[in-house]
């Protein structure tokens, strides 16, 4: 009786000492946790009730904050409870539930991040041609789920309650991690093929956007040269313009006290009829060679041209517009390649591990215990991609950050 209650004991102590190693560990969690709610909750409500009018660049955002505000909590909070029990987790359903529901909510994020890095090149690299319709993005969100679905169910399988044995104080522990008892050529092809499936949206994402950001260079190169070029014509009319007015001022108009200053070339005709007979054509033709004429025939230039002018604005004004909106849409671009860089930061080191996990069912058992600590906080911070998001959303989008400010004084007035 007395060995029976003495071994439960040991490996209580043996835990606990376990958990202690991971106590910094545990604080990291526990702030993913709370800044991945409030920020990606914060997200959701922005992007998803209080910006309902320009849904075209940010249609994924709150969508992919739902995903991000799922995963942050499911995976950190897994995190916490594998650290609190590495010796004694022997609940097999919880096990196998969360070991689902984490490459779930992870890889929806993961494939949501391709499906945008698609979206953007079509609207980068092929503007004119078909872009994705509402239609097919709602299609291409399905896609993403079922997928994710697809590759999270073998985790049911190939993870559960596996021994661990402490041999210099005789005792086994129980943790939560993937099976010995998964046949190892069915482990290593699903690990293989994990492993090649986010290499592939690895390489799919860098392609993307390698093609999307040569495109934004090239434009604002070209744009820089196609505006000095502008500029030097604007400049160039400018003083022929100046020029132009400063010769018609030199000379002497008699009829510039009579009324108006425009003359038109319709009502030059319309005087030239009234006239019958040769003498006054001829004396009309005289008038037409004229300084006079000269300057009216000038004055009549001029209007022409202040009428160009003024079709030259708005067509200015049709090439600022389209320039602000290839901004937005450069913008957004940006926003989400940055993200992208940070998914593949916090992302690479989880595949390397998760490589010498298949190849060694005796990964984690093998390591001491502050070697465990290191690794694992490099295993979890994948989950960083997950609460990093509302920070860019923030400092790159002004509306949303104006938007959490009014957000912000509605809270406080309350």
């Amino acid at each position: 009786m007395d060995n029976v209650t003495y071994i439960p004991e040991k490996l209580e102590t043996w835990n606990r000492e376990l958990a202690e190693s991971l106590i910094f560990n545990n604080v990291i969690l526990s702030l993913y946790i709370i800044v991945g709610f409030f920020g990606n909750s914060t997200v959701v409500i922005v992007y998803g009730f209080m910006m309902k009018s320009d849904k075209e660049e940010r249609y994924f955002i709150p969508f992919l904050a739902a995903v991000d505000l799922c995963a942050c909590i499911v995976c950190a909070s897994f995190g916490i409870a594998l650290n609190l029990m590495q010796a004694t987790f022997d609940n097999i359903i919880a096990c196998k539930a969360l070991q689902f529901l984490v490459p779930l909510f992870t890889f929806s994020s993961i494939l949501f991040l391709l499906i945008i890095a698609v979206h953007r090149y079509l609207k980068v690299c092929r503007p004119f041609g078909k872009q994705m319709t509402l239609k097919w993005k709602r299609f291409a969100m399905c896609v993403v789920l079922i997928m994710a679905l697809i590759l999270s169910l073998p985790m049911i399988y190939f993870y559960g309650l596996v021994s661990f044995p402490n041999t210099e104080k005789g005792i086994v522990g129980l943790r939560c991690s993937r099976s010995k008892s998964a046949t190892k050529t069915l482990s290593l092809i699903f690990g293989g093929f994990l492993v090649i499936s986010t290499i592939v949206i690895i390489l799919s994402l860098i392609i993307l956007y390698s093609k999307i950001g040569y495109t934004i260079v090239i434009h604002f190169r070209n744009t820089k040269s196609i505006n000095n070029h502008q500029s030097r014509l604007e400049s160039e009319n400018s003083i022929d313009v100046d020029q132009f007015r400063k010769r018609i001022s030199s000379h002497e108009d008699p009829l510039s006290d009579e009324g108006d200053k425009n003359y038109s070339v319709q009502t030059e005709n319309t005087d030239l009829s009234s006239y019958c007979s040769a003498e006054t054509n001829n004396k009309k033709l005289s008038e037409m060679n004229s300084p006079r004429t000269s300057i009216q025939t000038a004055r009549n230039g001029e209007t022409r041209t202040i009428s160009e002018g003024n079709g030259n604005r708005q067509k200015k004004r049709r090439r600022r517009k389209a320039k602000q909106n290839r901004t937005v849409v450069y913008k957004f671009t940006l926003m989400f390649m940055l993200i992208t860089v940070i998914f593949l930061i916090c992302y690479i080191p989880k595949v390397i591990i998760i490589m010498f996990e298949a190849r060694n069912p005796k990964f984690w058992e093998e390591l001491s215990d502050s070697t465990r600590a290191g690794v694992l906080f490099v295993y979890r911070m994948y989950i960083i991609n997950n609460i990093t998001n509302p920070f860019i959303y923030a400092f790159l989008d002004k509306k949303f950050a104006n938007e959490i400010k009014k957000l912000f004084k509605v809270c406080i007035r309350r």
